[in-house]
């Protein structure tokens, strides 16, 4: 019996996977689950906040999603003067220059997440620092070494954060003191008391989440792996997945972003691989190999049962040109077809694939 999460795929490929799938292959149809399209991304030829975009930001890794679905978090690590920024985004809002409310500068933003109450985490490489929802009031700072993954979650009334270092290959638990509004202290605990654990096997930690049961999954980009960790620590499985940036999970389906592999693959609550999913990037009008050919699939974050977000790092529209965008001075039509910029492609698109009902 096929897996519960594949009874959605379109019923001309339902034999054709379940061979797949009994041979070991592990190849799937984006298209035929998933409508893709371009959420958000750097508009070259406009200016936000008062700052052109044409050289920045980019490099958008970091992804997050607020607890009431209604805002993307974007982390950019490449910005002004050296540094990084994040965006709040509306994402009911079709206008890129509208649906950027906030814009706090001066944070790398590798890796974001936030909680049930609306603050925000960000990972600004050597730190934690979190945020009200808005962008506006920085409420701690917490030191790291290198932190590139971190989520959220409620452990009977604790808040707690898990963050990840990527040289140490440890995941630190911390219990979050809380003030109304505010957060107000950290402190480590839990894994039998020093509040860190040695992932074995880890390589390099970047991204994680926590699922419905306690169980943190996180993603080891060079090492290959995907793990998912029991409460406390006891029970610890992983599986091959090249590349692996960043996983999102949605019922019954775990979501991990590849990295330059510029694909996703898809697991199930019990660590074994569903299927791929690709973009489909001529389709959307992107460039599927992205600037200088570093593009790749980093962040990534779910709504639940209506599919997910996924950055597109140094993702770039194709054809030195694109159709997103304000009609402004640099739109034009080339064989009567408009581009909203004739002469230089757009930057960072951040995708959604959102889940569709098929005919069998």
């Amino acid at each position: 019996m096929l897996p519960p999460s594949l009874k959605k795929i379109h019923c001309s490929r339902l034999l054709a996977i379940a061979a797949s799938l009994l041979m070991g292959a592990t190849v799937a149809s984006a298209g035929d689950a998933y409508k893709w399209s371009v959420q958000y991304l750097i508009d070259n030829s406009r200016i936000i906040f008062g700052r052109p975009q044409k050289i920045s930001p980019r490099h958008n890794r970091g992804l997050a999603i607020s607890a009431d679905g209604k805002y993307l978090y974007a982390g950019y690590h490449h910005s002004f003067n050296g540094s990084g920024e994040v965006r709040r985004i509306r994402i009911d809002v079709a206008d890129y220059d509208r649906a950027t409310e906030a814009v706090l500068p001066g944070v790398l933003g590798k890796a974001l997440a936030t909680d049930d109450k609306g603050r925000v985490y960000i990972c600004d490489n050597a730190c934690i620092v979190i945020y009200d929802a808005a962008l506006e009031q920085r409420q701690l700072r917490i030191p790291m070494t290198v932190c590139e993954g971190v989520a959220t979650t409620r452990e009977g009334a604790q808040l707690v954060l898990y963050a990840t270092d990527r040289e140490e290959a440890t995941v630190t638990r911390f219990v979050m003191q809380e003030s109304g509004a505010l957060v107000t202290a950290a402190t480590p605990s839990g894994f039998d008391g020093s509040g860190v654990m040695k992932v074995p096997g880890a390589y390099d930690l970047r991204g994680m989440k926590v699922d419905p049961k306690g169980n943190l999954w996180l993603a080891d980009c060079k090492g290959g792996k995907v793990f998912r960790i029991g409460q406390g620590g006891k029970e610890v499985k992983s599986v091959a997945v090249p590349f692996a940036m960043d996983v999102a999970i949605d019922r019954d389906r775990v979501f991990v972003s590849r990295s330059t592999e510029r694909m996703i693959s898809v697991l199930d609550p019990d660590v074994n691989i569903l299927g791929t999913l690709n973009v489909p990037w001529e389709e959307l009008e992107l460039s599927p190999l992205g600037n200088n050919r570093n593009g790749s699939l980093s962040g990534i974050v779910v709504l639940p049962g209506k599919g997910f977000f996924v950055a597109n790092e140094a993702g770039q529209t194709a054809g030195q040109r694109s159709t997103y965008g304000r009609i402004d001075d640099h739109s034009d039509f080339v064989n009567g077809k408009m581009y909203r910029d004739v002469f230089e492609d757009d930057n960072e698109p951040i995708l959604r694939a959102t889940e569709v009902e098929t005919v069998p």
